[in-house]
């Protein structure tokens, strides 16, 4: 039988390989020099994987990737734990189905990601350039290295992104009906998609409907088997918004501007040449409306959420695009400048 290898010709397969190549290094050294247990998500998580659902009331229904990771340890775990490093400290093989599960939805986002920056730019330099920002934020093979969920959440968000800028209707739905089981407050998301996507808003109110009830379902579910009350994790959503008062303060101090700069990191720099030549201003009025409440959103959820810097990574797609745009500005196109390049070494 002859196997088709035709899917080295596609694009979306190498972006996906360079974005897991980027990723594992960093990822495994987080995972190597880091106790997941002195991380009270990381608990949380790591005991969903083991079907203990005595966990945080609102961490605990977010059950795809630590139910995946379990399945994927109790598959190879045996040959994790035989190649497990001598200085690691925890289980090593949990520990590394988490990494590989993140790793891979990573990856995957970065595949929508840089599709995401050429549909705007146009220009494939400019879009790795939008990529390499994402893969190299230190937040990225943080998130991608310890037995966390935000992989999930982001690669939903960039499928939203993704799926409104170029009117794909089929990602909106797989969006619909992850986002809720990715993060909780994937409900400030879901308004953009009402009134931006190309989908009629009836359809939107039947899909976001059944995704409401099969999500409300496995809480009723989760609960019953903990034991624990569906409204206390109502509550603590809304308790969330208890923190702006305490997030805006530290925003607004120097551990604040930390946080804010080791989101972006020098990748800040490409803002000079953007003022020097007076483009700036042209590159944030061409972002669609829909990006303009994306950004707002994600602030939003930043102030109420203890964890600001973890929560403005979820920007990192927007900034991309904005750093690709700018990059794009120098060159005419691809293939003039690969042209003029080659000829500097010729």
């Amino acid at each position: 039988m002859k196997i088709n290898f035709s899917f080295l010709r596609s694009l979306d397969f190498w972006v996906f390989i360079v974005s897991l190549a980027a990723l594992h290094g960093v990822s495994f050294h987080v995972m190597d020099v880091t106790t997941a247990t002195d991380n009270v998500d990381c608990v949380t998580y790591l005991g969903l994987a083991e079907f203990d659902f005595d966990q945080y009331v609102v961490r605990k229904y977010r059950i795809l990737v630590p139910f995946i990771a379990s399945g994927l340890d109790f598959l190879f775990g045996g040959i994790f734990d035989y190649l497990a490093p001598w200085t690691f400290n925890g289980d090593f093989s949990m520990g590394m189905s988490f990494l590989i599960v993140n790793n891979l939805l990573f990856a995957l986002a970065g595949v929508f990601v840089f599709r995401y920056l050429y549909n705007s730019t146009g220009q494939m330099f400019a879009s790795f350039v939008g990529l390499i920002s994402v893969l190299t934020c230190r937040w990225t093979g943080y998130l991608a290295g310890l037995p966390l969920v935000d992989s999930l959440y982001f690669l939903v968000l960039v499928m939203v992104l993704l799926g409104l800028r170029n009117r794909n209707s089929r990602l909106i739905l797989w969006a619909i009906f992850l986002g809720p089981w990715a993060k909780e407050s994937f409900i400030f998301i879901a308004p953009i998609i009402f009134f931006y996507a190309p989908i009629k808003k009836e359809k939107q109110i039947l899909y976001f409907f059944i995704s409401g009830i099969l999500v409300f379902a496995s809480r009723l579910l989760i609960d019953y088997n903990s034991g624990a009350s569906t409204f206390a994790a109502l509550e603590e959503d809304f308790d969330h918004f208890n923190n702006i008062a305490v997030s805006l303060e530290r925003l607004f101090s120097f551990h604040g501007v930390y946080e804010l700069f080791s989101v972006t990191g020098f990748w800040v720099l490409l803002l000079i040449p953007a003022l020097l030549s007076k483009t700036l201003k042209s590159h944030l009025l061409s972002l669609h409306g829909f990006e303009w409440w994306y950004v707002f959103s994600i602030l939003l959820q930043a102030v109420i959420s203890t964890d600001l810097a973890r929560m403005l990574f979820l920007l990192t797609p927007v900034l991309a695009l904005l750093w690709g745009r700018i990059v794009s500005d120098y060159f005419n196109g691809d293939l003039q400048f690969v042209t003029q390049e080659r000829k500097k070494y010729e």
